[in-house]
């Protein structure tokens, strides 16, 4: 397959993982090396095919910005797949415990299904919840899905709300639609709310805000992604560990490549 067309098929896949995704892009980019003139817009392509996926974000920014751009596609190939955040979130939390988690969180879903002892209450997310809570239970793992009209008892009754981030700018996190209603509620309850923000979520300035205006955030309720402060979380979970400060985990893990938000024009 020609690295163009493998590229096409990689923008327009849905449902996969970010590791996945992030691995057959970073794949298809290093096939590119005979047409490096193709490049940056092959990366523009894959950014605007995939407006709220930092992790390719933050692959094409680096290898946009790399003096040796196909190296250091190959070297972040396997990079998100290898993230270690779930090993922390599943240090972190407590025996026995019971999460509420917005739609289909990778990360989060991974360590929750892994440990065996955790009970998850899945608000539904654009279907994502309802189609998490299906395979989980044919897996005979213990999930339930939380109905609107339940939600407040739902997340009176957990130990936690982990939410985790679609992407990271320098004060907040983008993340699934519904999830700030998650987490005013939990506020109200006196919940304690965390933010799981994996490998390559965290963006500079720019690209955070290039990302937010493209989505409209601000302005279109239907946008379907919530913006949330980081005051809002009293922990912080990530690739480097757990900590209770936000003061370096909004850290940019990617240079500011603005090329990257200029429209392709095809």
């Amino acid at each position: 397959m020609h690295p163009i067309e493998r590229l096409r098929y990689v923008a327009r896949a849905d449902g996969a993982g970010p590791g996945v995704l992030v691995r057959e892009t970073a794949l298809a980019l290093c096939d590119m090396d005979m047409d490096p003139q193709s490049l940056l817009l092959a990366c523009r392509r894959i950014v605007e095919r995939h407006p709220t996926m930092a992790q390719l974000w933050w692959l094409c920014a680096n290898v946009v910005a790399a003096a040796e751009p196909f190296q250091r596609a190959r070297e972040l190939t396997m990079v998100v797949e290898r993230d270690e955040t779930p090993g922390h979130l599943d240090d972190a939390l407590d025996d026995d415990s019971r999460v509420v988690i917005v739609g289909w969180p990778f990360n989060t879903v991974k360590c929750l299904a892994q440990r065996g002892d955790a009970s998850m209450l899945v608000v539904d997310s654009h279907g994502e919840g309802e189609t998490l809570v299906d395979r989980l239970h044919d897996a005979e793992i213990a999930a339930e899905l939380v109905p609107f009209e339940y939600l407040s008892a739902a997340v009176g009754s957990a130990n936690v709300v982990v939410i985790e981030a679609l992407a990271c700018g320098p004060d907040g996190a983008l993340a699934v639609g519904g999830a700030r209603t998650v987490v005013e509620t939990a506020r109200a309850h006196g919940v304690p709310v965390w933010l799981v923000a994996g490998t390559g979520t965290r963006l500079p300035a720019p690209l955070w805000q290039g990302m937010i205006d493209g989505l409209q955030v601000a302005d279109d309720w239907h946008a379907g992604v919530d913006v949330i402060p980081s005051a809002s979380f009293v922990r912080f979970v990530g690739p480097n560990g757990t900590s209770d400060s936000a003061t370096t985990y909004f850290e940019p893990e990617c240079p500011p490549t603005t090329e990257l938000l200029r429209r392709s024009v095809i």
